[in-house]
């Protein structure tokens, strides 16, 4: 994956027309709230809808070859969208984007179709009935075809500039190679600018599911650059065909699979330290081999975390949770203590470093009433990024602030390690005793 977001591996962001830069001069900035965000009303309030879509409570998917996917919603509802109902030019419609536009960003891409794709390809797959089915050459840049029918979601929403909208997402396809069924996150700004991200495929571009396969949970998160009213919207569509639809759910946050359909080590299926005699410090190991794939780390308790690299190759960027109001400070190290200002992070957005990388750097801004509970294995999931391959010895250091007459903070529980890569070699290690009084005089020394 090129663009980085800390449910979205593996995926390349599609703009049709201008991208939506990330605003630098940001006075406030909150998450954006959607009406019935969740569908916790038990249906479809707040959004609109074309084709076939549906709220739906857990859901059976079953695939072209027999498999089932049992899918299970954050809470208690989540958006079902199957591929048919609609017309592409009327989905186009829909979202108020230019025609030719989703045909557009699903052609753009790499795909198994002409063998660009993460699993190789190019002599077609086994698809429904043990028939092997021959690459469609349709003379489109990757291979795939034209996009027939599907199904939309959609929701208007003011934001202010520097805002950030966050929603998670599932696909599971129900097709087999060449046939793509793509799926699609498209958000058009106030001056109708309009970025259309394909989430996942079976073929590619976006996340590579191959026949008949599931994406896992992930999250499509962006910091907004205009003030004005903005479409947030998904879609799910057939290529070449209208039969074995494809399907995408929607949700306010991560839901589950059953098969689980994330991989260990990913955000929704952590890695956990091994036992040893060190209760002192969390212990794993992972080399990096795909620079720009996020690798998820996650500690204790803490109202803040320093990072350092102790040695391998510098992070490039990092990927902080959605934890209080999502908004944290990144300070670099001035030479004695972490009092360089580097800007401020939200949450799913990925905060780049300059080039180069930095070997540490500390996260500030995590509210004490969210008390953060040590024994949640999952507590402050933070992806990394890094500026080159190799084996990587890194701390993650809690900083920690006691608070009187509060709930007494119990002791840490084992850390999770998220690793989203091939894993080799980590060390994560925790220090206590960071005092408000620093966090203060760095905060003071800025002003």
């Amino acid at each position: 994956m090129e663009t980085l977001s800390y449910i979205k591996p593996s995926i390349k962001q599609i703009v049709v027309a201008t991208s939506l830069a990330m605003f630098a001069n940001i006075v406030s900035a909150v998450p954006v709230t959607l009406v019935n965000q969740g569908f916790e009303t038990g249906d479809l309030t707040g959004w609109d809808t074309i084709g076939e879509v549906t709220a739906a409570g857990q859901t059976n998917v079953t695939t072209s070859n027999g498999t089932n996917y049992l899918i299970s919603p954050n809470d208690t509802t989540m958006a079902f969208l199957d591929s048919f109902g609609a017309s592409v030019s009327e989905i186009e419609s829909f979202f108020g984007i230019a025609s030719g536009s989703l045909d557009a960003a699903q052609m753009a891409g790499p795909s198994l179709n002409n063998g660009t794709g993460s699993d190789g390809g190019g002599g077609g797959e086994e698809g429904g009935g043990g028939v092997v089915i021959p690459p469609i050459d349709t003379g489109s840049p990757n291979g795939n075809s034209d996009l027939t029918n599907g199904s939309a979601i959609s929701q208007n929403f003011f934001a202010n500039a520097g805002d950030t909208i966050d929603m998670s997402w599932n696909y599971a396809a129900r097709d087999y190679v060449p046939f793509t069924d793509p799926s699609f996150a498209v958000l058009v700004a106030p001056d109708g600018t309009a970025f259309i991200d394909v989430l996942a495929s079976t073929t590619g571009p976006g996340l590579v599911t191959g026949s008949d396969g599931i994406s896992g949970v992930f999250s499509f998160a962006q910091q907004l650059n205009q003030t004005g009213e903005y479409k947030l919207g998904f879609a799910v569509a057939n290529t070449g065909d209208t039969a074995f639809n494809a399907t995408l759910f929607i949700d306010d946050g991560a839901g589950a699979c059953n098969p689980a359909c994330n991989d260990l080590g990913s955000p929704e299926n952590p890695l956990l330290p091994i036992d040893d005699d060190t209760p002192e410090s969390f212990d794993f190991t992972f080399i990096v081999t795909e620079p720009t794939t996020p690798i998820f780390i996650d500690p204790v308790v803490a109202i803040g975390y320093d990072y350092i690299v102790n040695s391998g190759p510098n992070v490039a960027s990092v990927i902080l949770p959605n934890i209080g109001d999502g908004i944290y400070e990144i300070y670099g190290w001035g030479g004695s203590d972490f009092d360089v200002f580097l800007g401020d992070a939200f949450a799913n957005i990925e905060f780049a470093f300059a080039v180069g990388g930095v070997d540490q750097f500390q996260v500030l801004g995590i509210e004490t009433s969210e008390m953060l509970d040590p024994n949640d294995d999952t507590a402050f999931v933070t992806g990394l990024t890094f500026v080159g391959q190799g084996t990587v010895d890194i701390s993650q250091i809690p900083v920690t602030l006691d608070i009187p007459d509060s709930t007494p903070v119990p002791e840490p529980a084992p850390l999770a390690l998220l690793g989203l890569g091939f894993l080799s070699m980590y060390f994560v290690r925790r220090r206590s005793g960071r005092t408000e009084a620093q966090k203060s005089a760095a905060e003071a020394s800025l002003a």
